[in-house]
């Protein structure tokens, strides 16, 4: 399960969060927004005047991404001119938004990687061996002041230096973003940035949260659902089980619930009830087919097979997500709502755009941001009445917990003895996930239900959360009180 590293990226997102939206708030938003960068880093927090302007200039980019703009028609456009499109931008109508890619790189960033080359550290004896000269296949490697050196016009990355130095004094440097993307999306373009080959791209947000420098962003829709909140348009709010404890060990659901009613959600709705349709479903589905089954709950997941794997591609379970079968059921009864889901997730934007039947997908910092704007703390409030969701529903949040929740429903259909016998698989992270797929279609290994989680650690680990998954677990094993087994 990852650890969530509170950096200084995700402080200055935060921060830009609530600026933004606090400045709406406070109809100063047009008037402010050009002035952001520098009320955001004042120079009085820097010694360095150098790194304070380069910032700055992060940070004016990435308010184009936190407004909800496509980057690649942005890019060359000044915050201040954007103020006379602002109207258009919150009502969601302007040409300006991004409607196609879900993560993005802002290239004025991504600048200060070193690209995935050799380079000879410090650790370098300059020993009589020279093995690493003699092993390379290129005469890249000659000594220089005493040291080995690489002329890269010759080097063709094949690591054989690095293996014979024995001081592994020769290093691979690898840009963070292409060593977290277990999907092979990443590649550098150019010394200077990388590019997303969004096809390829499961949507996880591993590059989002690996990435050093903040380049990596996913295009944001708060300031459309906090528009749509302050005209009081017909919004309903469903929220991932995942919600547990992200604003606290002391909040409860239930009063997370009523902070969403108290920022303008005319109705709020657990995801925790689609769980257990999905559950009931997928265990229908795989009593009925009997074959080899994959859990469809997690759209990352999702992707990356249909992507990477035509065998297993076959077996994904027919069932929605437990977020778009809610939202399908909601659009039946309130037809004129618009629907809002709030959860850890950038894989939920795809989702929501492909299936067509949830609106807005914002994250638990963009909900937190709305709830610090607007003064509403959720630990003074008494709480909502939640909906009667099972426990295994909510353990959705984590992995292993859908494998789990399906297994029950199984077990209500055919007794717990017949659901024993069962495999039961759960994969934890795309880059497990990977290995999993490998090993069933080869045979390696024998599985019935296969659950995939994009997010090393389940829903709770993903790019949006506000705490540390370990916390949010121990949350949810708490309250609910399930055991997850797989």
């Amino acid at each position: 399960m990852r650890r969530l590293v509170l950096n200084n990226i995700i402080k200055i997102r935060r921060r830009l969060y609530l600026e933004l939206v606090k400045n709406y708030k406070n109809q100063t938003l047009k008037e402010l927004l050009p002035k952001l960068p520098k009320i955001l880093i004042p120079d009085d927090d820097y010694t360095d005047k150098l790194r304070v302007l380069y910032e700055r200039e992060v940070l004016r980019e990435k308010i184009k991404l936190a407004i909800g703009l496509d980057y690649s028609k942005v890019r060359d456009i000044e915050l201040y001119e954007m103020v006379d499109f602002l109207e258009d931008i919150l009502n969601d109508t302007s040409d300006l938004l991004e409607r196609e890619k879900f993560v993005d790189v802002i290239d004025k960033v991504c600048s200060e990687c070193p690209g995935g080359r050799y380079y000879v550290t410090d650790l370098c004896r300059n020993c009589i061996a020279h093995s690493c000269e003699n092993v390379c296949p290129r005469n890249a490697i000659s000594i220089v002041n005493n040291r080995a050196s690489i002329d890269y016009s010759k080097c063709v990355n094949c690591g054989l230096c690095s293996s014979a130095c024995p001081y592994q004094a020769i290093i691979k440097l690898e840009r963070p973003c292409e060593t977290a993307c277990s999907s092979k999306a990443i590649s550098s373009s150019s010394e200077e940035h990388v590019e997303i080959d969004q096809k390829k791209c499961s949507t996880c947000g591993a590059c989002y949260i690996a990435c050093p420098f903040g380049a990596i962003e996913t295009p944001s829709q708060i300031m459309q659902v906090v528009h749509k909140l302050a005209t009081n348009e017909k919004l309903i709010a469903i929220y991932a089980p995942s919600a547990v404890a992200q604003f606290g060990s002391k909040v409860t659901i239930q009063q997370f619930k009523e902070a969403l009613r108290k920022i303008g959600f005319s109705k709020v709705f657990e995801v925790a009830i689609g769980a257990d349709m999905v559950a009931e479903a997928e265990a229908r589905h795989f009593l009925e087919n009997g074959e080899l089954m994959l859990t469809s709950c997690c759209p990352a997941f999702v992707h990356y097979v249909e992507k990477n794997s035509k065998e297993l591609s076959q077996h994904i379970s027919p069932v929605p997500s437990p977020m778009t079968l809610l939202s399908e059921k909601l659009k039946e009864e309130f037809p004129k709502y618009k629907i809002v889901f709030i959860g850890p997730c950038i894989a939920k934007k795809r989702e929501a755009k492909e299936k067509k039947l949830t609106d807005y997908v914002l994250t638990f910092e963009e909900i937190g941001a709305i709830f610090a704007a607007y003064g509403v703390e959720p630990m003074a409030l008494k709480g909502e009445k939640l909906e009667d969701a099972s426990p295994y529903a909510w353990n959705f949040a984590v992995h292993g917990g859908v494998g789990n929740a399906v297994k029950y429903y199984i077990e209500k259909c055919k007794g717990k003895e017949s659901a024993g016998e069962l495999k039961i698989v759960a994969a934890n992270g795309i880059q497990e996930c990977s290995k999993i797929i490998k090993d069933v279609v080869s045979g390696k290994i024998k599985v019935d239900i296969f659950e995939g989680m994009g997010c090393d650690g389940g829903c709770i680990a993903g790019p949006g959360v506000l705490i540390e998954p370990r916390i949010a677990a121990n949350n949810l094993k708490k309250l609910f009180n399930v055991e997850v087994k797989v």
